[in-house]
């Protein structure tokens, strides 16, 4: 199954900020309903494969994978381990423009808010949607 336009402005405004509450509302889902619908959203199969397939053309695009956030992170530490440095650099601005690179590629989660309701009969009727639907 494809995604919709819809989806697709979600997952547009989901790669922003990795809020999918917040990716709901600014791609035209109700307010009302958005802070249920986001991570119903990232749930879908054709939706978490269109972010996963975004993410990488994106870090092959900028070359700025969770490799290269660990590297530069190791040699900042390494840097300000040295007695005496070569060269006059921030490593405070350095961490923290890797901090900010990392949350977007995902790498550190403070917090996983997940919501709703689970039944059993919810479970049970959705796989047999899913089942019929193939």
């Amino acid at each position: 199954m494809k995604p919709t336009e819809k989806q697709k402005r979600f997952v547009d405004e989901y790669l922003k900020d990795l809020n999918a509450s917040a990716a709901a509302r600014r791609a035209g889902y109700s307010v009302k309903t958005a802070d249920r619908i986001g991570p119903e959203l990232l749930g879908k199969t054709c939706v978490s494969k269109l972010i996963a397939e975004r993410i990488q053309k994106r870090q092959q695009r900028t070359e700025i994978t969770q490799d290269f956030v660990l590297t530069n992170l190791k040699e900042i530490v390494q840097r300000s381990m040295q007695h005496e440095g070569a060269d006059e650099y921030d490593p405070r601005a350095a961490a923290k423009a890797l901090e900010l690179l990392g949350k977007h590629l995902g790498m550190f989660t403070d917090k996983i808010k997940l919501e709703g309701e689970l039944t059993v009969s919810g479970i049970l009727d959705e796989l047999v949607k899913r089942k019929e639907a193939g």
